[in-house]
Parts: structure tokens; C-alpha cells; sequence
């Protein structure tokens, strides 16, 4: 598997080629092509949107909108670390406000920890489920989820998070 920090654009032809090769030139597949960018380089750049818009023929302004409307596409480079927190319902039963809030009050956050963008260089985001509500509460580290997680396990995971401990 590829991940995205292994994956980098050294030529301003490579992606130009890798659609030609596996995408047909239709407005259609520009879904297909964003996921493909994305898993392939973690985010989708402004030069892969030109790249893409050169190849379906769509103005750069509505793959732009595209890209920000959903989500769970990165228009920046993101930390090579994910931290995501599953926030449905069987976690919140299972005590995944305890993590959230933890983390919250060792970096003086205040508000949604969601928004605050990334901690020691891990990005933290709100995964509405993960779909492995027998082992909850669960998080998922980069493509890899864990289940039944406690503070003490989150800290074993991620020691980085809980660096300049107070």
C-alpha cells in the first residue's frame, strides 16, 4: 500500500500520465480521480487540480468547490500523523468523551477539539463512525483502527500527543 508520504509528485508529468492511464476523460469519474489523488498523496494540491482540470475539461473552480465540500478531502499537506475519534453513539456510550475531553485539558483547549486543526504535529479529526461498535470506544491512527481504548492505551499509541506534559 502506498502511503502518503511515500507518494510524491517529482515530475509535473506524473499525475498528468497516471490519469491518462487510469481514468477516462469524462466529468463523470472526477469523484474517482479526487479519492485517487487524495490516497495516493494525502491531499489534493492546486497543481492536481490544474492536472485534473486539464484532463476532464472542468474549470478548476468547480473541482475547487467539489474538493471543499466534502469533508474528507485535504486541500493542505496534512501531519503524517491522523488521530480521528469515533463520535457515534456507541462510542459516546463507551467513554470516548473521556479522551476527547483529556486531550482537551493537557493542551488547553477550549471549544471543539475538531477544530482546533493538530497537536504536535497530528492532526485530529471526528470520525462519525467506524462501523466496529463491539470493541468501542475506537479511534483510528492513520488507515489503522483500534478499539476498546483508554486514555493509558492512547498514550502508548500516540506518545507524541502527550509530549510537554504540564
Amino acid at each position: 500500500m502506498i502511503t502518503p508520504r511515500q507518494s510524491k509528485l517529482n515530475d509535473k508529468k506524473q499525475l498528468s500520465t497516471e490519469l491518462k492511464v487510469n481514468f477516462p476523460r469524462q466529468r463523470e469519474q472526477l469523484l474517482n480521480i479526487l479519492h485517487y489523488v487524495q490516497d495516493k498523496h494525502g491531499y489534493i494540491s492546486k497543481d492536481s487540480m490544474l492536472d485534473i482540470s486539464n484532463h476532464i475539461k472542468m474549470p478548476v473552480s468547480e473541482i475547487y468547490g467539489t474538493v471543499t465540500s466534502y469533508s474528507e478531502f485535504k486541500i493542505k499537506n496534512p501531519p503524517s500523523k491522523q488521530l480521528k475519534i469515533c463520535t457515534g453513539i456507541t462510542c459516546i456510550n463507551q467513554g470516548n468523551q473521556s479522551l476527547i475531553e483529556n486531550i482537551k485539558s493537557r493542551h488547553s483547549i477550549n471549544g471543539n477539539l475538531f477544530k482546533n486543526g493538530s497537536i504536535n504535529n497530528i492532526s485530529i479529526d471526528e470520525l462519525d463512525c467506524g462501523f466496529i461498535c463491539g470493541v468501542s470506544p475506537m479511534i483510528q491512527i492513520n488507515q489503522t483502527m483500534h478499539g476498546r481504548i483508554e486514555i493509558n492505551g492512547l498514550k502508548q499509541l500516540l506518545p507524541e500527543l502527550f509530549e510537554n506534559e504540564q
